[in-house]
């Protein structure tokens, strides 16, 4: 399972993300813009909590099966806080 650092910003970590994905992998990318949109008006201690970083981590698990490229690795490494 993957692990979260409750006390980061789940906007922040989103936009690590985004630099490190390939410009091909549009639709990850897409997805992820879409979701940080909808954050835009979520108090920040709310986005420090579950209540954002759960889905953040759905989206994650659904779209990113296998571990078979660095930077997958990368993006798993910045969404548990081993890097930044």
């Amino acid at each position: 399972m993957l692990m979260v650092e409750q006390c980061r910003c789940v906007v922040d970590t989103i936009d690590q993300l985004l630099n490190v994905i390939p410009d091909e992998e549009l639709y990850l990318i897409n997805i992820l813009i879409d979701y940080k949109e909808s954050l835009w008006n979520k108090a920040p201690e709310v986005r420090k909590s579950s209540e954002c970083w759960l889905p953040l981590r759905n989206i994650l698990a659904k779209q990113i099966t296998n571990f078979d490229n660095e930077w997958k690795r990368q993006m798993l490494n910045i969404f548990n806080g081993t890097i930044s």
